[in-house]
């Protein structure tokens, strides 16, 4: 073989230099790779191929006392597109709109919207998107919708399962309840309150994906573990619930009120057994209600109680021994004017001697005043804070209680109207466990409404006990009260339709104004009804609320509000399994004609008996009858001191007064002021004014416009037309 030339072994030198050094350079290359970057690129080969997938977590439940569920949470597909991966737009939009319950035009925005927003979504394949947009199409998906969305096969449009809050009674418990809003969060009522309780922290695992990121591996369903949450036990109970919102939702309604609530506690315990509002909404479908109908008003809108708080003064002064369940009380006749003040009060009827028990019976305002002036107002005061009026109640779920309002009474014509509960407000809470403290021997409870939390691995990670608030009164107190009371259902007494047979009832009737808006007056024809009681009156088991707004035309408590407290006592008690008691025969209480006049309102008559005990108030015996006494110049000169006009200079025509000479003044136009703007108004004209009723005044004599001399009469009536 010849040789090969020079040329060509330095062509073959070279040629194998070249491919030494390709080869050294692979060596070189792969060595750095496989020693020196191994670790960074197994990470960064990892990140590619594999990303975290959101398990999702599953929030607790909640359940009434028996273990009855009232929230859950449910699996349920919700369905997404992403638009990073999603080509067939048009394809996608028609697969979507035929196997989904949703609007065209929504539709189109949606995918219109991603569209702009993901900028990439029609990049080649081969080329990896720099960022990933994902948007909801329709969310929580109805069973059909999860079937015909299985069927849709176009690269972009996802499932994922998510879970949908569910109260599966509707309506029921729903102010107490709230709800829960699409990301899982509590926006309302328990469910807000409770929230990082019934949440869970989501759990995750780590999926394969391709390089489009579509997931190519995944667990099986029954493999994964998801985080849950606590769930929660209330007091509450599902039954008497259902019972108490029945009743109280057919009230409102025949009863024409713009709303009412219901309460039910357990005395001895605190327990919160039932809470109604109506009108109620459905949390199923919160969006279909407005944010005022969420308002839970056993816990937030404070009112006047009117003359279930009769019972609270009555206590306080039996508590301070300054009476006893017989001593009597005159009421003047149905007229009576407060001291140091030119107001006349009109009692409930034309009553003359009344012994304590029978002012609660017929709910005598003058008898609740005189017990009032009996104890003084810093006594009163006193008292009624130790029941808790003024503060909240200390429930510790939901949030939002209200404390309503208390102040010291700063004029005798506070006080008076304190004493038949006006001039205050109360929530329906206060006023329930107040009163539940007298029927539990007067020791007030804390109300409860969460029993207990329990985790997920079922222990009990927090339990609630029945938790003493204060002693208010002796036990001989509350049960000379309760044993007033029980006078209340008795024939002849306001609240006879509440009685129950087989279960005796000890309670009381309220019946009171309501501020008008702009919060200075009384309205003339809008009252709230409302009803307080427990029973069985030998050894209380349950105490129930009840309150009805602005009813019409009938609005007493006596009248509208008993009812209902009756249909809801009378249901429940069986359901707690308390014994009917057999029928005793009482005392007829009613009130026999020797111990009041029936005669017209301020016809001043002597009608008491023989023999009788007589409160003397202050200095002088205000039990003996007289004349209601004249305006004087004193407390003329009072009210210019210690009162202000608060603007009704302004809204009223300048005065002219009557003068001392003889010469007449005018009479202005009082109509819709309150009692206290018309003492503040008629205190210059030095005349006799009497009043009558509360509210706002709607009659007078003589009328506006008339002329009037020094020492003239004149005649306010306040309350409805």
């Amino acid at each position: 073989m010849r040789p090969l030339s020079k040329t060509k072994q330095d062509r073959l030198t070279w040629l194998f230099f070249v491919f030494a050094v390709v080869f050294l350079s692979i060596i070189v290359r792969a060595s750095e790779i496989q020693l020196v970057k191994r670790d960074i690129l197994l990470r960064e080969s990892k990140k590619s191929s594999e990303r975290p997938f959101d398990l999702g977590a599953v929030r607790g439940e909640i359940f009434d006392r028996n273990g009855d569920k009232l929230a859950s949470s449910v699996a349920v597909d919700s369905v997404y597109v992403d638009g990073n991966v999603l080509k067939k737009r048009g394809e996608a939009f028609f697969a979507l709109y035929k196997a989904l319950d949703i609007e065209y035009e929504s539709l189109a925005q949606k995918l219109e919207n991603l569209k702009t927003i993901a900028g990439t979504s029609g990049a080649s394949p081969s080329r990896k998107p720099k960022n990933r947009v994902n948007s909801w199409i329709k969310r929580y998906l109805s069973p059909e919708e999860s079937l015909a969305m299985r069927e849709v096969k176009i690269q972009g449009i996802k499932i994922k399962k998510e879970y949908r809050r569910e109260y599966p009674n509707g309506t029921l418990a729903s102010h107490l309840l709230g709800f829960v809003g699409k990301d899982g969060e509590g926006l309302e009522g328990l469910e807000l309150a409770l929230d990082d309780y019934l949440k869970a922290t989501p759990k995750g695992i780590v999926v394969k994906q391709d390089r489009l990121g579509r997931i190519i591996m995944d667990l099986p369903d029954q493999a994964i573990s998801q985080a849950k949450g606590a769930s929660i036990m209330l007091t509450l109970d599902r039954q008497i619930q259902r019972i108490t919102e029945k009743a109280l939702a057919k009230a409102v309604n025949e009863r024409n009120a713009t709303s009412g609530q219901a309460l039910v506690v357990r005395v001895r315990t605190g327990e919160i057994l039932a809470s109604a509002v109506y009108p109620n909404y459905d949390p199923n479908n919160y969006q279909e209600s407005q944010s005022a109908d969420f308002r839970n008003k056993i816990l937030t809108d404070p009112f006047e109680p009117g003359s279930t708080f009769k019972v609270f003064i009555v206590a306080a002064a039996l508590e301070e021994k300054l009476i006893n369940p017989e001593s009597v009380i005159f009421c003047e006749n149905g007229l009576y004017k407060i001291d140091g003040t030119t107001a006349t009060i009109k009692d409930t009827g034309s009553y003359g001697d009344l012994t304590v028990s029978q002012i609660i019976q017929v709910s005598s305002n003058i008898g609740a005043i005189k017990l009032g002036e009996l104890l003084g107002s810093q006594k009163m005061f006193n008292y009624l804070k130790k029941f808790a009026f003024g503060e909240k109640t200390g429930l510790a779920y939901p949030s939002g209680e209200s404390a309503g309002r208390l102040r010291p009474p700063k004029y005798a014509l506070d006080a008076a109207s304190n004493s038949f509960g006006q001039g205050l407000s109360v929530t329906a809470l206060q006023i329930t466990m107040a009163v539940a403290a007298l029927a539990n021997d007067g020791v007030l409870m804390r109300p409860t409404l969460v029993s207990r939390v329990i985790d997920a691995d079922g222990r009990i990670v927090m339990q609630m006990a029945p938790q003493i608030v204060r002693p208010v009164v002796s036990r001989l107190t509350a049960s000379q009260v309760l044993k007033m009371m029980r006078g209340v259902t008795a024939p002849g007494g306001s609240g006879w339709r509440a009685a129950i047979p087989g279960y005796p009832v000890a309670a009381k009737t309220g019946t009171a104004e309501t501020v008008a808006p702009g919060g200075s007056v009384y309205s003339p024809d809008k009252y709230v009804a409302s009803f307080v009681g427990v029973a069985p009156y030998q050894d209380p088991e349950l105490c129930v609320f009840v309150s009805l707004s602005e009813p019409w035309p009938a609005y007493y408590g006596g009248e509208v509000a008993a009812p209902v407290f009756k249909e809801i006592m009378e249901a429940a008690l069986p359901l707690l399994d308390i014994p009917m008691i057999e029928a005793t025969e009482e005392p007829d209480i009613r009130l026999k004609s020797a111990h009041f006049s029936t005669g017209a309102p301020g016809v001043l008559t002597d009608s008491r008996a023989p023999n009788f005990l007589m409160v003397k108030l202050k200095k002088g015996d205000r039990g003996t009858a007289g004349p209601i006494p004249n305006y004087n110049q004193e407390f003329k000169d009072y009210v210019t001191e210690n009162l202000e006009f608060d603007g009704l200079a302004e809204s009223r025509d300048v005065l002219t007064l009557p003068k001392e000479d003889g010469e007449p003044g005018v009479m202005p136009d009082l109509a819709g002021l309150s009692m206290r703007e018309v003492m503040t108004l008629l205190s210059p004209f030095q005349m006799n004014v009497e009043y009558t009723g509360s509210g706002v005044a709607n009659e007078q004599f003589p009328p506006s416009g008339s002329l009037v001399a020094v020492g003239q009469t004149a005649r306010i009536s306040f309350g409805h037309p």
